[in-house]
């Protein structure tokens, strides 16, 4: 419902206003629309209520649905919509610029700069709101709250009229369509806007609810919710100091390790690295049967730097999510115990990531491994298990780490080539992905790694996948 405002009122007139007009909210001139639509039409009725709930829907509106909405009646709910964007409340304005309305909705519009006046001083404002204003109003709102640049933008030249829309809406009507928020009707097999056509309070209604949920800021008082804001794109108003502290140590994270102009992939690698390297698998509570709520949570993994597999894959959505890069969480079982892990989006393909399994166990300072840093379902099936949830398949091979830092073996005599190179460089460690069959075997690789003299000793981690990792230490 609307909320109460001050009675500060405009041109120093003093008036008591709850949540509506000034004058009264419905025009003289369409005395009819007011018996009509006083209850939301069925397929108004969900948005209604989600409206009501977020302080979208003025009293006024009660019970008069299907009237035809007006310029100030509009103004107030742009308003209210700037509010919720901006979680704001926003005081009364001080001046009017209107002579024929003392409505502060509409003067705090034109004070934000999104609502504009019918002539000189005049705001018209017991007249219909056209369309095309509408969309005026709305992308102006959006443009002021900052989050102009999440909507979409197209030409309108797909609608048959669209020599009808005035050049001061076109780009409004553009990006208002090709967001998915107006829409066209069709008639003769064409699609028009019909600028210059009214519409009812539910419609208006609707639509101001529906630009809330897509660009509205989410507001997260538990982990889940902070996830699923950022999933969506949004910053998230944060209520709980829990997942603000969370929030704010993956914000540091980002700016620590994402730099301008990284791709998508260098950022991925940036982030699966910042994780392994600044979080510790809690081994000691997990074999112990003791992990604590804390150890499963991104809380965990990035503000107390240890974590169990769901805190390291619920860390790692967080953070690639909001470095804009498509992520899920997958839960499954490896060796029949609970796991979870990462499916990511790069350049259309999906691609696996178990940033638990690349963290060495007990935890090595400085040691990251990179065997299922973007690998298929085929090759994560070989230890890992999960049933069917939704997700499109990880058939992507272009950004396997190996393979984009040409660590792939198609034979053994590249991978005894690439051991040499190592050695002959000093390299304290090497990981090779092999793409030819070969049995988990130290023995053959001997020959390769002491041929040259050089090496003292070595150990040998055999990954899934056909990747090995050699670590040397030497004369």
């Amino acid at each position: 419902m609307g909320r109460m405002r001050k009675t500060t009122m405009l041109m120093g007139l003093l008036l008591a206003i709850a949540g509506g007009a000034a004058f009264g909210p419905w025009g003289a001139e369409r005395p009819q629309a007011a018996a009509a639509g006083r209850e939301p039409s069925q397929w108004a009725a969900d948005d209604i209520r989600e409206a009501s709930a977020h302080n979208l829907m003025p009293s006024w509106a009660t019970g008069r649905y299907g009237s035809i909405i007006t310029r100030e009646q509009f103004a107030e709910l742009a308003v209210l919509l700037y509010e919720t964007l901006t979680d704001q409340h926003l005081d009364d304005p001080v001046t009017n610029p209107f002579k024929d309305t003392r409505n502060f909705y509409a003067a705090l519009g034109y004070k934000l700069g999104f609502v504009n006046g019918a002539s000189s001083g005049r705001f018209d404002p017991k007249s219909p709101v056209t369309r095309e204003q509408m969309a005026l109003v709305l992308y102006n709102a959006i443009g002021k709250a900052g989050i102009r640049d999440q909507m979409k933008a197209e030409p309108i030249e797909s609608f048959a009229d669209a020599d009808k829309i005035a050049g001061w809406s076109r780009k409004a009507v553009g990006a208002m369509a090709a967001s998915g928020l107006m829409q066209g009707s069709i008639r003769s097999n064409a699609v028009y806007f019909t600028p210059q056509g009214e519409a009812t309070v539910e419609q208006a209604a609707v639509l101001v609810n529906r630009i809330r949920e897509q660009y509205g800021a989410i507001r997260a008082s538990s982990e889940e919710e902070l996830l699923e804001a950022v999933r969506r794109g949004y910053a998230p108003v944060v209520s709980d100091e829990r997942m603000a502290e969370t929030y704010r140590a993956a914000q540091l994270a980002l700016r620590h390790v994402v730099e301008p102009g990284m791709s998508d992939y260098e950022k991925e690698l940036a982030i699966h690295d910042y994780l392994v390297l600044h979080t510790a698998y809690d081994e000691a509570n997990y074999r112990q049967g003791t992990v604590p709520d804390d150890s499963y949570s991104a809380y965990g993994a990035l503000v107390k730097g240890i974590a169990v597999c769901q805190g390291y894959a619920n860390a790692a959505n967080l953070l690639l999510n909001m470095a804009g890069i498509e992520a899920h969480i997958v839960t499954g079982t490896v060796g029949g115990e609970p796991h979870a892990w990462n499916k990511i989006r790069l350049e259309g393909d999906y691609y696996n990531l178990d940033v638990t399994w690349d963290d060495p166990v007990p935890d090595k300072q400085g040691r990251v491994y990179y065997g299922y840093f973007n690998v298929t379902d085929e090759e994560l099936r070989q230890d890992h298990e999960w049933i069917d949830n939704g997700l499109p398949a990880a058939t992507g091979t272009m950004f396997n780490y190996y393979r984009v830092n040409q660590l792939m073996a198609a034979d053994p005599l590249q991978f005894e080539t690439k051991v040499e190179e190592a050695i002959a460089n000093r390299d304290p460690m090497l990981t090779v992905k092999r793409a030819f069959t070969s049995a988990k075997d130290i023995e053959p690789l001997k020959a390769a790694v002491f041929r040259s003299g050089a090496v003292q000793s070595f150990e040998c981690a055999f990954g899934s996948g056909g990747v090995v990792t050699l670590t040397f230490r030497y004369f």
